[in-house]
């Protein structure tokens, strides 16, 4: 749970990045690629890291992302792109979908 936490934080915090420096990770999609590919591993992680999910876990895990786009604008001068919140969802739930999948493939053994 402890990694959730800090995964989370860390979101939060390249989100405080200020528009100068970022500006070079417009080219290309790159950007989208990185919104992608870091919800998808807080995906495998949420799943990863929650031993029963109830709905109300999927409510707060769908927060992140919604926040993390409010602090971008506010904090960071950034710009929000609602493309860039279409990945930020669709590589949360790769990452849980993929994760359920292979929970379900390979089951523990107790």
């Amino acid at each position: 749970m402890k990694l959730l936490y800090l995964y989370i934080l860390l979101i939060f915090s390249l989100s405080l990045i200020p528009s100068m420096n970022i500006n070079s990770m417009q080219i290309y999609g790159l950007d989208k690629l990185a919104h992608l590919l870091e919800y998808f591993i807080l995906g495998v992680i949420f799943k990863y890291s929650i031993d029963k999910i109830m709905k109300s876990h999927y409510c707060l895990i769908l927060c992140v992302p919604l926040i993390d786009e409010f602090v971008i604008q506010r904090f960071s001068g950034r710009n929000v792109d609602i493309y860039d919140f279409i990945f930020d969802i669709s590589g949360l739930a790769s990452g849980i979908i993929i994760k359920f999948i292979i929970e379900k493939r390979n089951p523990a053994k107790d």
